[in-house]
């Protein structure tokens, strides 16, 4: 009781970053109010920029109505023009909650979309004519854009490797999850993405739950595959799709490995693949 108050009461007065760092051992992210104590200050540091992103998609989406344009289209071009800036704490947040972020599913896709016009926002940056003076009018620093993308960059992967992915995998079947998260790794180059994934699979030891949900992944995979057949393709392909929706490379590893050793798994099972979304598909040309 006395580790949650004080947790709660730093987190009041912003200064929770040192004491979450001695009290890593405990996990104090674990208890419940300290979590949301967390997801309130998140929600709160990323309110600016989400209504910037919000509005820009909203004035897009009435031009698109009315022009016929399309609407992704439009709207990374309307995020560009607004310029979106994220502060070290927010970041310094996501880390230390970790894969708890999947308790507030909500929250998790608004962080995503703000990520998203936050790195969309550095690379016009680095394109536009005029970047420098727009960047030192915002910050009002001496950055460069291309050393802004670079920070934007680095602190994107690492909400992604220590924050996002991982709450993906204790998120029971929801695809626009896994959507919002892809619209963030289509952004940077596919050499960042498949070492995102190679981390992402080595990481999964170092957490009991997410170790946890990977071990259930895997079990109900081999559950599925033996009872897959041509005549219950289409309702056990979509199981096995749910199970990939939060557990991509577990669930594809473990189809793989079934495969070499019963071959004639294959049609069934490159059959069932219809049914995964972008991140599986993504990961699936990874294993092969």
């Amino acid at each position: 009781m006395l580790l949650r108050s004080l947790c709660v009461f730093f987190l009041v007065l912003y200064h929770a970053n040192v004491l979450f760092e001695r009290l890593a051992p405990l996990n104090p992210v674990a208890h419940i109010p300290i979590c949301d104590g967390l997801f309130r200050l998140i929600e709160k540091s990323i309110s600016s920029a989400y209504d910037i992103i919000r509005q820009t998609h909203l004035q897009s989406f009435g031009s698109v109505s009315a022009v016929g344009i399309d609407v992704m289209d439009t709207t990374d071009t309307a995020v560009n023009r607004s310029f979106v800036d994220l502060p070290k704490e927010l970041f310094q947040m996501l880390a230390t909650v970790g894969p708890y972020l999947y308790r507030d599913t909500v929250l998790l896709q608004k962080v995503c979309r703000v990520l998203r016009g936050y790195y969309v926002s550095a690379l016009e940056l680095v394109n536009c004519d005029d970047g420098a003076s727009k960047i030192e009018s915002a910050l009002g620093g001496n950055r460069v854009p291309r050393q802004h993308l670079k920070e934007a960059r680095s602190r994107v992967e690492e909400a992604l490797g220590a924050c996002l992915l991982p709450s993906l995998q204790l998120i029971p079947a929801n695809p626009a999850v896994g959507q919002e998260i892809w619209e963030v790794m289509n952004l940077l180059p596919y050499e960042v993405r498949y070492r995102l994934y190679g981390e992402w699979e080595k990481d999964d030891e170092r957490n009991p739950m997410v170790l946890a949900a990977k071990q259930t992944a895997k079990l109900d995979t081999r559950r599925i595959l033996k009872r897959l057949a041509k005549e219950n393709l289409k309702q056990l392909g979509r199981m096995v799709a749910k199970l990939a929706h939060a557990n991509p490379m577990t669930v594809l590893r473990t189809i793989v490995h079934q495969i070499e050793a019963y071959r004639d798994m294959i049609t069934p099972v490159v059959d069932a693949f219809k049914y995964l979304t972008q991140v599986c598909t993504i990961w699936r040309v990874l294993v092969d």
